[in-house]
Order: C-alpha cells, then sequence, then structure tokens
C-alpha cells in the first residue's frame, strides 16, 4: 500500500494501542494498527499449546481489577467496544494470600466496605489505625481524576498542576513513601496487618520505601474494589477491539513492523515499515514503550532534548517468570476457587532472590487458573493455571543469545519443577494431572515486548507525575499512549487519554 493515507496510524496493538486507535475510530477516524508480533493485542494475547490445541492461556490478563458496571475503565471499554466486552468477578473470597514466615493466611474479599470490617474483626486493636489507613483510600478514590488528569495538557501545564497538588498536598501523604505512612504516621507494628498492606508491593518494580504512598493506594484502591476476569479471556478484549476500528474502516495488521518513523520539516508524516512500504498520515501515535519509541523508531536529529532528560530519570519496571500449565482430567476434587492463590516471603518489592541460584527460594508465587476463571470456557477435561513471579532480567541476561545451551535448559527445568511443587504443595495430588507446561523467562518477555530488560508494564511509576511523559511527545504530529503515559495494567484509559488530545475532545467525559 505505497502511499496509501489514513488518518491516524498507531504503532503496536496491546491494550493502550488498540484502545487509542478504538477511541479515534468513535470519532470517525480512520486508523491503522500495525504490530510487529505474528498475532495482536501484546500482552493481552493468547499462546496455546502447539502440539493438540487442548490448552490456551492469555498470559498477561491474571485478572483484572475494579471492573464494575459503574468503573471507569469498565464504562471506557464498554463504550469503545459498543457493548461487545463483559466481564465476571472472581468468587466473594477473591485471594488467598499465604505468609509463610508468619505461618498465616489471610482471605481477602471482593468487597471494600466487607474487606474493611473483616480486617477490623480479625485485628482489633488496630481499629482506629485501619479506619485511617481506608480514610485515606477514600480520599484518594474521590480524587483519582487528580492523577491522569494533567497528562490531557501541555507538559507546562502539567508541571503546575502537579506541582500545585504536591506544594498544596492535595492528595494525602504525596511526599512519603508505603512504609513511611504505615511505620511512621500510622505506625502499625501488628506484623501479620503490615504484611497484608504490602502485599501489593511488586507491581510497581520498586522498592517500598521508594514508591510514593498515593500512587500504591491508587492501585490498592482499585483491588479493594473487586477482581474480575474477562467473559472469553483476553482474546474477546482483542477481538471487540479490533472490531470497532474495523466498523470505521480501519485496520490492524499482525507481523507489520515499524523500521522508522518519517519526518519532514520536524513533523511526523508517516511510516516506513520493516519491508520498507511507505505508509503516510497527518497523526502517528506509538503505543510501544517512549523509550523504545524515541531510540529505535526516531530519527536522532528529531529527538526532544527535553524527553530524552526526562527518560533519563526512569528505570523499567522488571520482568518476571511465568509457568502454563495444563491439566489433564477431572480436577473438581482439588475444591480450586475463582480466586488467586499467593504465597509471600520477607519482602518480594526488593526481588533480591535471584532464580539461576543453587537453594533459590522463590519469595513471591502466585497461582491462578484461567480456565476456572473465564465463565466462557468449554473444555472440562482441559483446565489451566498460571504460576507467576516477578523477578529481574540481570538474572537471565548471560543466556541472551544461547537459550539452546545446556545449562539454561537445566536451570529452567529447576524452575518449572520447583513452581509445580509449591502447586502441589498449596493442591496436594494436582500434579499427577498436568499433562503440559511452559516456563516464560524475562528473555522471551523481552522478545514478546521488544523492551529493554524484559519489562511488561514499561518504566517505573514515577512516570505518572513526570509531566513530560504525556500523549504529547515534543515533535509535531508524533504522540504516545500505553502505560508509559500513566498506569500499569489492563486499562483502556491511556488510550483514551491519548485520544482526547489527538481530537482535541474530553472522550473520558463522552464515553464515561
Amino acid at each position: 500500500m505505497q502511499g496509501s493515507k489514513f488518518d491516524a496510524i498507531v504503532i503496536g496493538s496491546g491494550i493502550g494501542g488498540l484502545s487509542c486507535a478504538a477511541s479515534l475510530a468513535m470519532c470517525d477516524y480512520k486508523v491503522l494498527v500495525l504490530e510487529k508480533s505474528p498475532s495482536l493485542g501484546g500482552s493481552m494475547g493468547t499462546f496455546t499449546e502447539p502440539e493438540t490445541g487442548h490448552w490456551t492461556w492469555s498470559p498477561g490478563v491474571q485478572w483484572v481489577c475494579d471492573y464494575s458496571r459503574d468503573s471507569v475503565d469498565y464504562k471506557l471499554l464498554h463504550a469503545i467496544t459498543d457493548g461487545n466486552i463483559s466481564f465476571s468477578p472472581l468468587d466473594d473470597e477473591c485471594q488467598f494470600k499465604y505468609f509463610p514466615e508468619l505461618d498465616y493466611q489471610f482471605t481477602f474479599v471482593n468487597d471494600k466496605d466487607k474487606l474493611l470490617e473483616k480486617l477490623k474483626i480479625e485485628f482489633p486493636g488496630e481499629s482506629q489505625k485501619i479506619d485511617r489507613y481506608f480514610g485515606y483510600l477514600n480520599i484518594l478514590a474521590k480524587k483519582a481524576g487528580m492523577f491522569s488528569l494533567p497528562k490531557m495538557f501541555s507538559p507546562a501545564m502539567a508541571g503546575f498542576m502537579f506541582w500545585f497538588s504536591k506544594t498544596f498536598k492535595m492528595l494525602p501523604h504525596m511526599d512519603k513513601s508505603v512504609t513511611e505512612v504505615l511505620d511512621g504516621v500510622l505506625k502499625i507494628e501488628n506484623k501479620k496487618l503490615r504484611a497484608i498492606l504490602l502485599s501489593f508491593s511488586h507491581y510497581f518494580g520498586m522498592p517500598l520505601d521508594e514508591t510514593p504512598f498515593p500512587f500504591y493506594a491508587y492501585a490498592q484502591n482499585m483491588q479493594f474494589t473487586g477482581m474480575y476476569y474477562p467473559d472469553g479471556g483476553g482474546q474477546a478484549i482483542i477481538d471487540a477491539l479490533v472490531t470497532s476500528i474495523g466498523r470505521k474502516g480501519g485496520e490492524a495488521r499482525q507481523a507489520s513492523g515499524v523500521k522508522q518513523i518519517l519526518f519532514k520539516d520536524n513533523e511526523a508524516i508517516g511510516v516506513i515499515l520493516e519491508d520498507d512500504t511507505h505508509i503516510y498520515s497527518n497523526t502517528v501515535i506509538s503505543s510501544i514503550g517512549i523509550k523504545e519509541t524515541l531510540y529505535r523508531l526516531v530519527p536522532e536529529k528529531e529527538r526532544p532534548a527535553k524527553l530524552v532528560k526526562a527518560l533519563a530519570k526512569h528505570r523499567s519496571v522488571p520482568s518476571f517468570l511465568l509457568l502454563l500449565v495444563g491439566f489433564e482430567g477431572d480436577i473438581s476434587s482439588f475444591n480450586i476457587k475463582r480466586s488467586a492463590y499467593k504465597t509471600i516471603i520477607g519482602d518480594p518489592s526488593t526481588m533480591s532472590r535471584n532464580p539461576m541460584e543453587e537453594g533459590w527460594v522463590c519469595d513471591d508465587v502466585t497461582i491462578s487458573f484461567p480456565s476456572l476463571l473465564n465463565v466462557k470456557y468449554k473444555k472440562p477435561d482441559f483446565h489451566t493455571a498460571e504460576i507467576h513471579h516477578e523477578t529481574r532480567y540481570e538474572y537471565f541476561e548471560k543466556f541472551e543469545g544461547k537459550q539452546d545451551c545446556d545449562e539454561y535448559r537445566q536451570i529452567t527445568e529447576q524452575i518449572a519443577q520447583h513452581f509445580l511443587n509449591r502447586l502441589d504443595e498449596r493442591f496436594p495430588g494436582i500434579k499427577a494431572h498436568v499433562r503440559y507446561f511452559k516456563l516464560i523467562t524475562p528473555l522471551d518477555i523481552k522478545k514478546l515486548t521488544h523492551h529493554e530488560d524484559g519489562s511488561m508494564f514499561g518504566l517505573d511509576i514515577h512516570k505518572a507525575d513526570n509531566p513530560e511523559l504525556s500523549p504529547r511527545s515534543g515533535m509535531k504530529n508524533l504522540f504516545f499512549t500505553g502505560e508509559d503515559i500513566f498506569a500499569h495494567g489492563l486499562t483502556p484509559l491511556n488510550g483514551v487519554l491519548t485520544a482526547s488530545v489527538v481530537t482535541g475532545k474530553n472522550l473520558i467525559k463522552k464515553f464515561v
């Protein structure tokens, strides 16, 4: 399609790219989405066991938080898919968290008010502190728009808004880390209660004593408001978004990697594909990561100095290990709930335990069963599990390009067996039903996302209040979207934010 014209080109088909493209389609834009990988969807995409096809996983969608019908994320996604998505809540007891060092298990419930009462009953001596903690969460929930709203404006205006919020303390404890609030402000001394409130740390990829309390509480609010799973898995969301894009004459193409963004007179005018095809548009949007876009696709002479300087302040969120497991036969006797099962040792936020070392003990494991979470799953004799652990790319880096060597195979087999043993400890005897497993390492994640250090979730959480990391790239006609704009995870908010900037309309207000 040499010389073809589109209203907008979106690079990358993750949730940020597809939700941005679908939002623009709702505004009558003809959008072309270009995806480098063989399949669409990024981390939402599916992986099917290749030999029999019995088992399918959506590795990037363990579950989603706060997708009730009243939530912003649900309303946005419902609007841009023309109502063609749905989510089902996990069981009321949505998470079982076990802390071996404390010999203690706590069961989260899928309701914030009920969870508050449960905590106060379990820790009656800490009742006032728990009320104060949830009071902070309630204030932050009411002011949640203050996190994302500045990103709709110019970096200068966004910078002023962030400065104003911090200077006048518009959000509770903006100047404190999570641990400073729990230990210094609330003075929570009960080890079990403290462990519960700190058990979300690894989602941020930085130590808790470096994580600003409001950012941590923002995500905690979402989880406390409920956990859900998309009906039909991640693929259902991809299909619904692609359909919306196509309804306005747009397209989403896989195996169509972009080699370079085209510029003329300091304006982005289109892209060059890896096969040297030129495609033109007055609007180019990248969702593959700000750093990846700037240093892989933008010619050096076009790179804004302010953006280069801003990126230097951030590091990528660490990677993870993921074991995909396929079962055969009836596993109903194991009484597995539509819930998540977590085991936490010490402080996983530091990710200090190296899986490559002899005697490694995994400090945090999450087990979920996507086939049981997906209400549309129809293979009762072929259920699935996912075992997830956040870790650092540097532990695996020496094997980059050497994944066929015996040493790497031996180590990854040991890691896989370690995870299977943890699964069998939690559900004794279930290992006998395992017929397939595949370990995904940070090296595989890097190949999938093309992010440095195998990061699945882009830059660290401090991106949220960096005014230079916004939909506006500083280069005319080139915009950014995706998780480097504001939030991690499966949220359409980043995409709708960028579409709002492109169109000059507040699409969040329009769609919600």
